[in-house]
């Protein structure tokens, strides 16, 4: 088995939470007297640090932005978490990784206490070992949550690997020291495109690629 542990992002990876984060930026906006942009141009910050999203693509202060965060995350409280629907087979997935002795995490920029809720709502939080997201400071970067997840399994990084949906991710896993595989049925990558990385199409090849590689 090369891989001890296989760690998710969360927003495009497991779930399409795209309903729920698309209303809770467009609340957060409205509520700081900003134009609201499109939607397909809204989906292009999903996944992203918030913090980083409020002042680099809104223009936001670092004030401004700390409010930003702030109202989006009472909305999605509220609306965002209870939006989000599993992809097809992710459970199944999930539990033949478990039951084949793979520790499972979660890397998420999301706030950890709704990626807890929304797992458990989502029913599938029994095949995860550790969950890492964001606290109310905002001061880790996909690389640190990776690094924690590696940390708290007690799993060197070279025998980890991120699943993810986006540059970021990809970002992520370089800057942290594991191994990255793509998946293009989410908000980032596409089946049309050549990356540095390997890609799969599906959750069915996440489990292909894991037990073959």
């Amino acid at each position: 088995m090369k891989y001890k542990l296989v760690i998710f992002d969360f927003d495009g990876t497991i779930a399409d939470t795209s309903p729920g984060i698309l209303d809770a930026h467009r609340f957060a906006l409205s509520y700081m007297g900003k134009n609201i942009p499109s939607d397909s141009e809204l989906s292009t910050v999903i996944g992203g640090h918030l913090l980083d999203t409020y002042i680099h693509r809104f223009g936001f202060s670092e004030t401004q932005a700390r409010e930003a965060v702030r109202v989006y995350r009472e909305r999605y409280a509220k609306v965002g978490i209870h939006k989000a629907e599993l992809y097809p087979e992710f459970e199944e997935m999930a539990k033949k990784l478990y039951e084949k002795g793979y520790l499972i995490g979660v890397a998420t920029l999301k706030a950890e206490k709704f990626a807890e809720i929304m797992l458990r709502e989502l029913g599938i939080r029994k095949w995860f070992n550790t969950v890492c997201g964001m606290d109310e400071h905002d001061d880790l970067d996909k690389a640190g949550l990776i690094k924690k997840c590696c940390s708290l399994c007690e799993v060197s990084e070279k025998n980890t690997i991120l699943v993810g949906d986006s540059n970021n991710d990809a970002i992520g896993a370089r800057e942290s020291g594991v191994d990255f595989l793509g998946v293009t049925y989410g908000f980032g990558f596409h089946k049309d495109q050549k990356y540095d990385f390997c890609t799969v199409d599906s959750v069915v090849d996440i489990l292909g690629y894991l037990l073959n590689g």
